[in-house]
């Protein structure tokens, strides 16, 4: 197996199982309000946080995956969004 191609199953690996982790978490979050669990305190805006982070894992490796042979400019704006992203996420806690 080449090179490239052990780094392509890894970073599928890696999208499959955050994936895996994100549909967990939003199930728990939907359900817990439905059983009586109040869901506000700081602790369920941890989970929201990682279930963001991890969202942006199986988006960004799998846009990665399709900008990764392309231009410059596609590559550039990919990076620019994963920015944008990561800077929503960090903004949320300043509130």
């Amino acid at each position: 197996m080449k090179n490239t191609e052990r780094n392509v199953n890894i970073l599928n690996l890696m999208s499959f199982i955050a994936l895996v982790i994100v549909a967990i978490l939003v199930v728990v979050n939907q359900l817990l309000p439905v059983i009586g669990v109040n869901t506000s305190g700081p602790f369920f805006n941890v989970l929201a946080t990682i279930e963001k982070l991890f969202t942006i894992i199986v988006i960004g490796i799998s846009a990665y995956n399709f900008v990764a042979n392309k231009g410059k400019g596609l590559k550039i704006t990919y990076w620019v969004a994963v920015a944008l992203f990561i800077a929503g996420i960090v903004l949320i806690w300043f509130k």
